[in-house]
C-alpha cells in the first residue's frame, strides 16, 4: 500500500469521532483516577456501593432520555419530509458514540458494585474516580447530541447532511452497476421527496437548497465514477444513476414549482439540470445529456396552454436550445439528434394544440426565425469544411433504399429536414387559426438565414436544397397572402447577388424539372377547407378536392422571372 494511502487512513482514523471520544475518556479517567488515588479519602464500602448504584441508575435514566429525544426527532422528520431520512439519525456517529459511552459507564459501575469490597483503598478510590470520569464524558457527549438533534430538526441542516454524508459517492454507490440496478428504491429518492415536500409546505429556500444538492450529488458522482471505473463502466453507471432522477424526478419538481408560482425556483432548477447535462457531456457520459433533454421536454409538455405556462416553457426551451447547440458543436450525430428531438418535437406539439398567439408569439417566433438558424450555423461550422469539396447528392441522397450521405452530411440534412417539417406545422397553424403564431411577415426570415449560412460555409449544394424549400414555402405563402412576395424575391435576389447565382438558379431548374427534395417537402394545403358553394357535392366537400388558385408550375416560372429582375435591380443600386 502506498504512503499516500497510509496517510489518508491515519488522518481518517485521527478524525474519527469514536477515536476522539475514546482518547478523551482515557485521559479523563486517568487524570481523575490519579487524583482520587492520591487523595485517598477514607470512605465506607457501603457508601461507595450506594454511590455507584445511584450513578448507574442515573445514567440509565439519562440513556432513556437519549432514546426519547432521538425518537421525537425522528418523528418530526418522518412526518414532515420522508420516512427514509431515519437513516440519517441511525447512522449518526455522535448517536452511536453517546450510546456506547452510557452503556460502558453503566456496565463499569455495576461491575464495580459486584466486585466490592476491594481491600486496597487507593485502588477503590481510583475506581470511583474512573466512574465519575465516565459519567462526565457521557454527560458532555449527551449535551452535544441534544444540540445536534436540535440542528437536525432544521431542514437546511438535514439536506446538508444528506448530501455531504449519506449521498457521498463512496457511501451510496455499490461496487457494480448490476448491484445498483438491484436496489429497489433509488438512493437519491429521499432527497427528491424532501424537495417535493418542501415545495408543498412552502419552504422554497429549502427546496432550492435541495435542488442545488441534487446537482452536487450528480456531478460529484460523475467525477467519482470517472476516476474509479473504466470509461465504459463509468458511462453505464452514470446512466444508471441519473436516468430516474432526470426523467422521473426533475419534471415533477419543475411542474410543482410552477404550480406554486415559484418561477425563480423553476429557472434555478432548469439551470441545474442544464449544468448536470453539460457536465455529463464533458465527461463523455452522453446518455446523461440525452436523459436531461428528455426530462426537460416532459416538463415543457406539462405546462398549460396559457401565457403563464411560458414561465415554465421559456426557461426549459432556453436550456434545451443551449444543449442542442453544444451537442451540435461537440457531440456525435446520435447525441445531437437525441437532444434536438425534445426541443423540436415539443415546439411542434405546442403548435398542433393551437394555443393563442400570445402564447407562441415570442416563444415560437424566436425559435423559428433565429434559434434554428443558430443550431444550423453550429453544424455548418463543424461539418462544413468536411463536406465542402465532396460530391454529395443533397436532394435525393438514397439509392436502392440505401442512404448515400457521408457521415458528416447527415446532421446538416437532418436539421434541414426538421426545419422543413416545423415550417409545415407553422403553416397548418396559419391555415387553422387564420394568423401566424408569431409576428406577421417573418415567415421567410429563418430560411433566409440558413440558406445564407450554407452559402457562407461554402456548401453550395446544401444552400440549393434550402433554396428549394424556400421556393416551396414562398408558393404556399403566396396562396395565403395573395401576392405578397416582395421579401421572398428580395431574399433570393440578394442571395444570387452576394453568392454564386447557380445556388438559386439550380433550385429553380430542379423544381421546374419536377425534382423534389427527398424526405421532406413543404406542401401544406393552403386553400380554405370550408366550402362556400351550397350546391357542392358531399363527396367533393369531404375530400376537399378544390385546387390551389395557381398551379405551382405556372407560378414557378413567374416567380423565377421576378427573382432575376430583383437581382438586377439590387445590382444597379450598389
Amino acid at each position: 500500500m502506498s504512503d499516500r494511502n497510509w496517510r489518508e487512513r491515519v488522518l481518517a482514523w485521527a478524525h474519527s469521532l469514536i477515536v476522539r471520544y475514546f482518547l478523551l475518556t482515557l485521559t479523563a479517567a486517568g487524570v481523575v483516577a490519579t487524583l482520587t488515588a492520591l487523595l485517598n479519602p477514607a470512605v465506607e464500602t457501603e457508601n461507595i456501593r450506594a454511590l455507584l448504584t445511584t450513578l448507574a441508575t442515573a445514567e440509565a435514566s439519562v440513556l432513556a432520555i437519549v432514546f426519547s429525544v432521538t425518537v421525537v426527532a425522528l418523528q418530526l422528520v418522518v412526518t414532515r419530509y420522508s420516512a427514509r431520512l431515519t437513516s440519517l439519525f441511525v447512522k449518526e456517529p455522535l448517536f452511536r458514540t453517546t450510546f456506547a459511552l452510557f452503556v460502558g459507564a453503566i456496565a463499569f459501575n455495576l461491575l464495580v458494585v459486584y466486585l466490592l469490597p476491594i481491600q486496597n483503598s487507593r485502588l477503590m478510590n481510583a475506581v470511583v474516580g474512573i466512574a465519575f470520569a465516565l459519567a462526565a464524558v457521557s454527560t458532555f457527549a449527551l449535551y452535544r447530541f441534544i444540540r445536534l438533534m436540535i440542528q437536525r430538526s432544521s431542514p437546511d441542516d438535514l439536506i446538508s447532511v444528506l448530501v455531504e454524508r449519506e449521498l457521498a459517492p463512496d457511501e451510496y454507490l455499490p461496487a457494480t452497476v448490476a448491484a445498483f440496478n438491484e436496489i429497489e428504491v433509488h438512493p437519491i429518492r429521499p432527497l427528491y421527496r424532501t424537495i417535493a415536500r418542501a415545495i408543498e409546505l412552502g419552504e422554497y429556500q429549502t427546496a432550492e437548497q435541495g435542488i442545488d444538492g441534487l446537482r452536487t450529488v450528480l456531478t460529484r458522482t460523475f467525477e467519482y465514477l470517472e476516476s474509479e471505473y473504466s470509461e465504459e463502466d463509468a458511462d453505464q453507471y452514470a446512466s444508471a444513476v441519473s436516468t430516474k432522477i432526470l426523467t422521473e424526478y426533475v419534471p415533477p419538481i419543475l411542474e410543482q414549482a410552477y404550480t406554486h408560482e415559484q418561477y425563480d425556483l423553476v429557472s434555478d432548477a432548469v439551470d441545474d439540470v442544464e449544468a448536470v447535462a453539460l457536465d455529463g457531456l464533458e465527461r463523455d457520459f452522453t446518455d446523461v445529456t440525452e436523459e436531461a433533454a428528455e426530462g426537460l421536454g416532459d416538463a415543457f409538455d406539462a405546462a398549460p396552454l396559457t401565457w403563464e405556462g411560458n414561465r415554465l416553457r421559456s426557461p426549459v426551451k432556453e436550456s434545451l436550445l443551449e444543449l442542442t447547440k453544444v451537442t451540435a458543436s461537440d457531440a456525435d450525430y446520435s447525441t445531437f439528434r437525441a437532444v434536438f428531438h425534445p426541443l423540436n418535437f415539443q415546439m411542434k406539439l405546442l403548435l398542433r394544440r393551437r394555443p393563442d398567439s400570445n402564447v407562441t408569439y415570442h416563444l415560437v417566433g424566436d425559435y423559428y426565425s433565429r434559434e434554428i438558424g443558430e443550431i444550423f450555423e453550429a453544424l455548418v461550422d463543424r461539418y462544413g469544411p468536411a463536406v465542402r469539396d465532396q460530391d454529395i447528392n443533397w436532394i435525393s441522397p438514397t439509392e436502392g433504399r440505401k442512404w448515400t450521405l457521408p457521415d458528416e452530411a447527415e446532421p446538416l440534412r437532418h436539421c434541414w429536414r426538421e426545419y422543413a417539417s416545423f415550417t409545415e406545422t407553422v403553416l397548418r397553424y396559419r391555415v387553422s387559426k387564420d394568423e401566424y403564431p408569431f409576428v406577421e411577415g417573418s415567415i421567410d426570415e429563418g430560411w433566409r438565414q440558413i440558406a445564407e449560412c450554407a452559402a457562407d460555409g461554402g456548401v453550395d449544394d446544401l444552400a440549393t436544397l434550402c433554396c428549394m424549400s424556400t421556393i416551396q414555402l414562398a408558393y404556399r405563402v403566396d396562396q395565403l397572402e395573395k401576392g405578397r412576395l416582395g421579401r421572398w424575391t428580395n431574399n433570393l435576389g440578394r442571395l444570387r447577388l452576394d453568392y454564386d447565382p447557380v445556388i438559386v438558379d439550380r433550385a429553380f431548374e430542379l423544381l421546374k424539372a419536377g425534382e423534389q427534395p427527398e424526405g421532406q417537402n413543404i406542401s401544406v394545403r393552403t386553400a380554405d377547407p370550408t366550402p362556400t358553394d351550397a350546391d357542392q357535392g358531399l363527396i367533393e366537400r369531404f375530400l376537399n378536392t378544390e385546387g390551389e388558385d395557381t398551379p405551382f408550375e405556372e407560378w414557378l416560372v413567374e416567380f423565377e422571372k421576378n427573382v432575376h429582375e430583383r437581382t438586377e435591380y439590387l445590382r444597379e443600386r450598389e
